[in-house]
């Protein structure tokens, strides 16, 4: 799969790839609370947009090993790359859902 340009080996069939994924989805929902919290009091953006892109960060070092985001200092870049890396991880599930497609054998 590739996220940002970068060749990530994940696969959500492998069952450590899924459960590394659960995991990191776990976390930022996690995350996501804390900077609500943490940023409540603060009218900087540079403040949030710091902790959105460290959420991503971690999100992908979590459920990939790779950290595809450690040049990354636009928000809104981060939250692309993870929308791609679920359209592949979307595009992996709708493949090895359906592998014993009797049409397949011809």
């Amino acid at each position: 799969m590739v996220v940002k340009g970068k060749e990530i080996n994940f696969k959500i069939s492998n069952k450590n790839h899924a459960r590394n994924f659960e995991e990191a989805l776990k976390g930022m929902e996690k995350a996501e609370k804390e900077i609500k919290s943490k940023t409540a009091d603060t009218m900087k953006m540079s403040v949030v947009v710091d902790y959105v892109i460290e959420m991503f960060r971690d999100f992908f070092v979590k459920a990939t090993g790779e950290d595809v985001l450690a040049d990354c200092e636009d928000m809104d870049e981060a939250k692309e790359a993870y929308y791609e890396f679920l359209a592949g991880i979307k595009k992996q599930k709708e493949a090895f859902l359906q592998p014993f497609i009797l049409d397949r054998v011809k």
